[in-house]
């Protein structure tokens, strides 16, 4: 028994596949509540037959026990728990007939020992959680080898390798454990470690996640069991700014609250149906997720991206817990400061010079092509911009929990969640887009081109004079509230039935009821760029930071809301036929509405207003320094109203979306053997009806399409019915060798914009664009084929070789048009200031297309290094790799083009290398994202593109003493920027911006 660490009396619960509180190393938590002496109490037990490993985790967890054993993965249980039992009956219970020596350990504890014997076929692992059915097969004989006790972040890996191996479906897991290890902000940040994984970043964090190539349109997302959405909004208007959909942001919770993150890549039918990628369940802390009682606070002080100071966030959690019942709660508040900048163009578009805009230096080639007089048209970018987002925002998360847990095996738990993210954003612009500036398809005003550099159809550089420049000075205020209630209950009928059932509402609330925005203007100057490429900048020809050049031109106000609410339940009857065979039915219902507006005035101000500006020059990064105006002295000096109303909504923003679905499911769970080969599956289907209602308002069609200001509003109901059939199975090729194969039928409906029975106008000095909604889309259904080989050494390590397809019908795409507005139908009360009927729109619109086709592969590995010579032997490694490939058709003036799904990456993945010793450990993480389209581009643009990005991530923690903590963390360690580009072909640059790198220190104290 040498290779055991001796426990204290103190000692919390420790087992080799049991949780610790957050990252802490053996024997951090000694301050907690000591254990009853084992064997002295009772405890309610309801754990089915399964893997041995997992029921001594939970008896460890239950118990407030140390348990120590080496048994393998493959190991199962003799029997299952349930009832009341003293900790020495519960494992003489689970481990009779094995071969295996139970012995006490000095000081309290038990070390479960594998007799030595020869090793023999193990049968396929079950989970306690998934698996209540016990099989026939005889007990496998473990593998020798000396008990070890591992924790801490190394266990908690090795907890995942036994989750995803047994588990019925394809899945992958990160635990509390594994997030605490690292510097995971948000649990978009904790997902993207796992294979197929791979997220958005914005404003110095991680923002949404797409699966497997499938954006997060197509991601569903689960909180404790139940669908939800929360949304927030960007900085940036490249990235969505304020936008309505149906992609989850993960950036509104905080990692450290959640037990653990889990992907579920292969659906079958007794799920919630919808998300054809997979979908991501996040469940928050319970009080039994740990041994005994638990008090821990922990503390950060964390620098800001690209900016002087510090930020600080504070964690706490408190459980208790008896022997029938639990309480929990834990909460986290942070505030951070993030400044991102670089070089932005707002688009890029065929620009026509006038002859007398041509000045002598442009040869008369480039003069011809400019001016439309022979050869092909010239892109080029729009107000070339240098560009800062500065955000300060707050996140404050609350979770509670109450659990109960039957002498009989009933469970029950209510589960309440608050989260609020506060976002106070400040925005400064320099760029050419004044009266006369560079944001038009037409140049025909005072500016004159002095000389040009034209690469293919791009106007790479060029050299100015007469250009009115633009400064813009914005402050916003937005917030998120997410609120949570979900209660579940399941328990035995009888020895053969169980029911389970959950219920749950949660509301998102986001709200931007500031928005105040500030122009100056200096006209006639002098001005150059080269607007893309790595080295995108600008020159000026007069002093931008001195006040005396400016004076006021414009000022904008704006209000948003968005509000998202669910409401779900669903009840199972599972019943035990025979030792090995079950049959799941049950039923389903979900009620989804999503309503909100986008609210707008604008006040233009002659030349002579400069008396009214108040300026500044701002301190935060940049790629310059220049003068802007100070908003709320110059909303006071001009007396500028921000109280919007009704009146004021942006046309086609206020819309309902309002949905119910009803489902009734049936799955058949069946185990034997194939050639004397463990094998176990499930077959099943699922029947949804969903009805779907669509209220906002559209230009009235029979009105006259020049003149007419009438809108009228729509209410289109539509409603559709599906069958899902579904079917898994796993078979053991060897001990540690398993072939799972997965097919499914599933969908996803289309994003909330596409569905809205209006049309949003977005106009602006240069046109503008319509989107209009399509209440009548189909929507995405998908035929879904997994193979998946899965190797297991031990508890050491796990590597899987993935094969997946999917055949989407009914694909959602865009049909974009460019036409007069006089076409579009839509009133001129909605045209820019100046503008006529004979102004050009980009008109786009959601349309079904036969459909597309997704296929790839996926490698993981993930394995401990315990046979290199020590110090050596406490190196570890994670790594994965996904290939993906899939397209479809986007329609440019009804020409068909194929390209890339939207949010595809064709390679991402992520390599971990950590190293744990006795006292401290440390890991180091890269993260890796192939080029991505986001959409479909804009005036004749084949696509919007997000260029490939590798990031790095660094966390150590260190024990003082028996308990303290020290924590170091730096994320983003190379200030990876983020690159986004236009047309598939020319790279046409949109945005190149930093954000910077974040270190942070910290201490964790259980008290």
């Amino acid at each position: 028994m040498s290779s055991l660490s001796r426990p204290t009396a103190a000692r919390p619960a420790l087992c080799l596949a049991a949780c610790l509180t957050g990252i802490l190393p053996t024997g951090v938590a000694a301050a907690r509540e000591a254990p009853s002496p084992a064997g002295e109490a009772s405890i309610a037990l309801d754990l089915p037959r399964g893997s041995l490993a997992a029921m001594l985790a939970a008896l460890s967890r239950r118990a407030g026990v140390e348990i120590v054993t080496s048994v393998p993965p493959g190991q199962r249980a003799s029997a299952a728990l349930h009832g009341r039992y003293r900790i020495e009956q519960a494992i003489a219970t689970i481990t009779r007939g094995l071969a295996l020596d139970v012995r006490h350990m000095p000081g309290g504890g038990f070390a479960i020992v594998p007799r030595p014997r020869s090793v023999t076929a193990q049968q396929p692992t079950a989970p306690a959680q998934i698996d209540a059915v016990p099989t026939n097969e005889p007990p496998p004989e473990p593998a020798t080898g000396p008990p070890i006790l591992v924790t801490g972040y190394r266990e908690s890996l090795r907890g995942s390798i036994a989750i995803k191996h047994a588990a019925r479906t394809l899945i992958d897991v990160t635990r509390a454990e594994d997030i605490a290890a690292f510097p995971d902000r948000n649990a978009a940040e904790a997902l993207q470690r796992l294979p197929g994984v791979a997220i958005s970043r914005d404003n110095g964090e991680g923002r949404q996640v797409s699966l497997r190539g499938l954006g997060p349109l197509f991601t569903r997302t689960t909180l404790n069991g139940v669908e939800a959405l929360a949304t927030t909004a960007s900085g940036m208007d490249n990235r969505g700014s304020v936008s309505r959909n149906r992609r989850f942001d993960y950036s509104i919770f905080e990692a450290s609250l959640f037990s653990d993150v889990a992907v579920e890549k292969t659906w079958q039918a007794d799920a919630e149906a919808g998300g054809i990628g997979g979908t991501v369940a996040l469940t928050t802390l319970h009080p039994f997720d740990r041994p005994g009682n638990t008090t821990l606070v922990s503390t950060k002080l964390r620098s800001r991206g690209n900016a002087r100071g510090f930020d600080p966030q504070v964690t706490a959690e408190m459980a208790r817990r008896g022997d029938n019942w639990g309480v929990l709660l834990a909460g986290t508040w942070g505030a951070s400061q993030v400044t991102e900048y670089g070089y932005r163009n707002w688009d890029w578009t065929p620009v026509t010079f006038g002859a007398a805009n041509i000045g002598a230096g442009v040869s008369a080639q480039d003069a011809a092509r400019l001016t439309g007089t022979s050869g092909d048209p010239v892109y080029m970018a729009r107000a070339q911009s240098y560009s800062t987002w500065t955000n300060r925002f707050t996140r404050l998360n609350v979770v509670g929990a109450l659990e109960y847990r039957g002498d009989g095996g009933a469970h029950l738990t209510l589960d309440l969640i608050h989260a609020r993210l506060s976002n106070h954003r400040r925005e400064y612009s320099l760029a050419a887009a004044g009266t006369n500036g560079l944001t038009t398809a037409t140049i025909d005003g005072t500016q004159v081109l002095n000389s040009v550099r034209i690469v293919g159809d791009t106007m790479v550089a060029a050299d100015f004079s007469g250009i009115d420049m633009r400064t813009e000075a914005k402050i916003t205020r937005d917030h998120t509230d997410f609120d949570q209630a979900v209660l579940a209950y399941e328990s035995p009928l009888g020895d053969a039935t169980r029911i389970e059932a959950r219920a749950g509402l949660s509301r998102s609330d986001f709200e931007e009821p500031v928005f105040d925005k500030v122009f100056l203007q200096s006209s006639g100057q002098d001005f150059s760029y080269v607007a893309t490429g790595t080295r995108a900048a600008n020159r000026y020809g007069f002093t931008i930071a001195n006040a005396a050049n400016w004076s006021l031109m414009r000022a904008d106000t704006r209000e948003d809301a968005i509000v998202n609410r669910y409401a779900s339940a669903h009840v199972t009857l599972i019943h035990r036929f025979a030792p090995g065979l079950t049959l799941s039915v049950g039923a389903r219902y979900r009620h989804y509405v999503n309503d909100g507006y986008e609210r707008r005035a604008s006040v233009l101000y002659d030349e002579d207003a400069s008396g009214w500006t108040r300026t500044q020059t701002f301190a935060d990064a940049s790629l310059a320094r220049y003068a802007v105006a100070n908003v709320a002295a110059t909303f006071a000096a001009t007396g500028q109203t921000r109280d919007l109303s009704a009146s004021d909504d942006q046309p086609g923003s206020a819309y309902r979306i309002r949905e119910n679905a009803y489902a009734a499911f049936a799955l058949l769970h069946g185990e034997t053997t194939l050639a004397a080969l463990p094998l176990s599956g499930e077959i099943g289907l699922q029947y949804l009806r969903s009805d779907t209602r669509s209220i906002g308002n559209a230009a009235d069609e029979e009105a006259d399409t020049v003149t007419s200001t009438l809108l009228v509003a729509r209410d289109q109901p539509s409603r559709f019915g599906i069958w899902l059939p579904s079917f898994q199975a796993r078979l053991d090729l060897a001990p540690e060798l398993r072939l799972r194969l997965s097919a499914s039928r599933n969908f996803s409906r289309p994003d909330v914009a596409d569905l809205r029975a209006a049309a949003a106008i977005d106009s602006t000095p240069f046109g503008g664009t319509i989107e209009t909604g399509n209440p009548q889309l189909k929507p995405m259904r998908a035929t879904a084929l997994d193979l998946a080989l899965e190797r297991t050494w031990g508890r050491e390590g796990i590597a899987t070789l993935g094969l997946f397809y999917k055949n989407i019908d009914s694909f959602v795409t865009t049909q974009t048009s460019v036409m007069a507005y006089a076409q579009t139908g839509f009133p001129t009360a909605f045209l820019y200031a100046g503008l006529d009927a004979s102004t050009l729109y980009n008109v786009v619109r959601p349309v079904n297309v036969d459909g597309a086709a997704i296929a790839g592969a996926e490698l993981a590995m993930q394995h401990d290094l315990a046979f290199l010579p020590a110090p050596l032997d406490r190196l570890g490694v994670q790594a994965n790799a996904t290939y993906a490939q899939g397209s479809s058709d986007v329609f440019y003036d009804d020409v068909a083009v194929r390209l890339p799904l939207v949010d595809l990456s064709r390679w991402s993945g992520n390599a971990t290398l950590y190293y744990t010793a006795r006292r401290w450990d440390a890991r180091l993480s890269g993260a890796y994202r192939g080029t991505y389209r986001t959409g479909a581009g804009k005036n004749g643009n084949i696509g919007t593109w997000v260029k490939s990005s590798l990031t790095f991530d660094f966390a150590a923690h260190a024990r003082i003493g028996a308990a303290l903590q020290l924590v170091f963390e730096a994320r983003n360690l190379t200030d990876a920027p983020i690159v986004e580009y236009t047309d598939r072909d020319e790279h046409r640059l949109l945005a190149r911006t930093h954000s910077g790198r974040v270190f942070s220190t910290g201490i964790r104290l259980p008290l």
